[in-house]
């Protein structure tokens, strides 16, 4: 299954890693399953907007009205938006 090595390079050491999987964080949702993506790739996501890396907060914003899409609006309040404010 995918999980797996998606966590592993969500949460590697290398940014250029973490930038590919915020860049192609639809494709993984895409292909996980919406409804899986909601619950695995938030934290991920969440965590890519407060990334020490500017190129990977700045891939993260790049796909935010994508991934906000898939999101239920009480998701996006309590979750996203403060993720946001730090930025």
């Amino acid at each position: 299954m995918l999980l797996p090595y998606i966590k592993k390079f969500a949460e590697d050491k290398s940014w250029r890693i973490r930038y590919l999987v915020a860049d192609r964080i639809m494709e993984l949702a895409n292909g996980i399953g919406l409804d899986v993506a909601k619950d695995v790739l938030t934290p991920f996501y969440c965590a890519f907007l407060k990334d020490g890396e500017s190129e990977v907060r700045t891939a993260a914003v790049g796909k935010l009205s994508e991934f906000c899409k898939i999101l239920d609006q009480n998701v996006i309040l309590t979750k996203i938006i403060p993720s946001l404010k730090d930025l």
